[in-house]
């Protein structure tokens, strides 16, 4: 049985009873799903062109403490969550594709597990979790309604601040989502040229802006984030341009904080990337490493990161802006 996303759908047997395992099923109509042992005999396997759905249990840690590269925003207990692996866009610069062998996803049904450990911390100290850290659960939810369970999970405990980072432009689903300031959607908004050349299958930034309305209306807290910058022949005149458009199209001082950064990946990941892609612009750029991730050569990231910052002090002054330094 296939989706319209996936040429197979395989379910771990120890997860065929989930709970979420039934409602995935059912929300997508597949009804004779292939059974598997363990989700690494189908999801580890190199070279297939398509995409496979695969629903299992997961196996290690449900919680993990975020990593150097990832902004914490001021919080001290900072973690992600593994949740879902792998994206259904397929931007040329993501961690992911050195992460992951395939385009396979790989949804790990025992969520309450995950909830189980992140309610755990929360009673020792408040956490600060990244939910989508390696998928898109906003461009996910019609098929997991795992964005509501994060959100419903915020609201119910104070000492838990959800981030859901996301390209989609669903405008639809906020208003069916649990609000509260702990739950803060975070959105990442690239130059169109950015998306059609290195973010395929992503919504331009006119369709990002108005998730980032709606999202707004109706009442979560939003972070703009202007991470990775790309580097390219025209990314000057590009930001500068997309900088424009979104503060005439949305009211930058309701916006929670915003977030900036160039490119920097870890180096086993680049390496693994630079294999499958040996033709790409933006992976085989001559990157510096520099304790064991590369990025670009510091004039270049200095260059980039203080002309978006100087733009965005013009247009709004008084919102903070992160880097991931």
């Amino acid at each position: 049985m296939s989706h319209a996303l996936f040429e197979k759908i395989y379910v771990e047997k120890n997860a065929a009873s989930d709970p979420e395992t039934l409602r995935i099923l059912e929300r997508i109509g597949c009804k004779d799903p292939e059974y598997i042992a363990h989700y690494k005999d189908v999801f580890d396997i190199k070279g297939s062109s398509g995409r496979a759905l695969i629903l299992a249990h997961n196996p290690g840690k449900h919680l993990y403490e975020g990593a150097p590269v990832c902004q914490s925003f001021g919080n001290e207990h900072f973690y992600y969550s593994p949740g879902v692996m792998n994206c259904i866009y397929d931007c040329e610069y993501c961690f992911l594709k050195g992460m992951y062998p395939g385009r396979d996803i790989c949804i790990f049904t025992d969520i309450e597990e995950t909830f189980s450990e992140l309610e755990a911390l929360g009673k020792q100290f408040p956490v600060y979790v990244c939910a989508s850290y390696n998928t898109d659960l906003n461009a996910l939810e019609s098929i997991t309604g795992f964005a509501y369970k994060w959100c419903k999970e915020a609201y119910d405990h104070e000492s838990i601040s959800v981030e859901l980072r996301t390209k989609c432009s669903r405008t639809d689903i906020f208003e069916g989502l649990p609000v509260s300031e702990r739950a803060i959607f975070a959105f990442t908004l690239s130059p169109d040229e950015v998306a059609e050349r290195f973010e395929k299958g992503t919504p331009g930034l006119d369709a990002r802006i108005q998730a980032v309305n709606a999202a707004m209306k109706a009442g979560f807290p939003v972070r703009l984030c202007f991470d990775p910058m790309i580097y390219f022949r025209n990314w000057q005149d590009s930001y500068t341009e997309m900088i424009g458009k979104v503060a005439k199209s949305v009211d930058l001082s309701k916006v929670r904080d915003i977030s900036i950064g160039s490119f920097r990946i870890s180096d086993q990941y680049l390496k693994n990337m630079r294999r499958k892609m040996p033709d790409s612009e933006v992976v085989q750029y001559p990157y510096v490493c520099e304790d064991g991730y590369y990025q670009y050569p510091e004039k270049v990231r200095t260059r980039m990161e203080d002309h978006i910052r100087n733009l965005l002090k013009a247009k709004c002054p008084e919102v903070s802006v992160y880097d991931w330094k």
